[in-house]
């Protein structure tokens, strides 16, 4: 399995490179579109995704331009396909010089499935840091990307517009927590972790 990170723009995402070696996703691309591509180009891989785990300027920013250099489809839950596209939402408004509407190719929603090569990556729904919130899940290879739903030792913010945090609570407990304690977890900032280190651990899931 392919699995590379890179930290991408101004708060430090957590950008990820997975899938089999013939065609791969790239997760959360909230900057640096051209150090993207050249990871891709340096190892000979094709993206098929970009895959948005929810709508947030600091994860997308990137997201066009990696579709424009590699072809790839744009993928996100459907129900953050209407904040995808409002500035205000998606906070491009607020933290950036260029409000901007991202549209996206494919809509997934809980239990679809993406294929790359052998893998396959099952879609979970986790509302609660926005409405439309997902992870991804490679249950062979026992990983999940989860976005900014958990964090190693924390979990994600509930203040933002569509934000809810017994929502994020509930999504965590019932979708997350219920996983097999080996599953690595990895976030959309800061280190990677397990289910069952959270389980034991994180204050927030007490």
């Amino acid at each position: 399995m392919i699995l590379k990170k890179i930290n991408v723009g101004v708060m430090g995402v957590n950008c990820y490179i997975t899938g089999d070696k013939d065609e791969v996703f790239v997760i959360d691309p909230g900057g640096s579109a051209d150090e993207i591509c050249a990871v891709l180009k340096k190892h000979g891989l094709k993206a098929k995704y970009i895959i948005l785990t929810h709508c947030h300027f600091d994860h997308i920013l990137a997201a066009n331009e990696v579709k424009k250099q590699t072809g790839a489809q744009i993928v996100v839950c459907s129900k953050e396909a209407e904040n995808l596209a409002d500035s205000n939402v998606n906070m491009t408004s607020r933290f950036t010089r260029s409000p901007t509407s991202l549209s996206a190719d494919r809509l997934v929603s809980e239990n679809d499935t993406l294929i790359s090569g052998t893998f396959v990556y099952r879609v979970i729904e986790t509302p609660g840091h926005t409405s439309g919130g997902m992870c991804l899940y490679c249950e062979n290879e026992k990983l999940l990307f989860s976005g900014d739903t958990l964090f190693c030792g924390s979990v994600g913010r509930s203040d933002f517009p569509t934000g809810d945090q017994n929502t994020l609570l509930h999504s965590i407990q019932t979708k997350l927590l219920t996983l097999p304690d080996d599953v690595r977890v990895y976030p959309g900032h800061e280190d990677d972790t397990t289910i069952g280190f959270e389980k034991a651990n994180n204050p927030y899931l007490r």
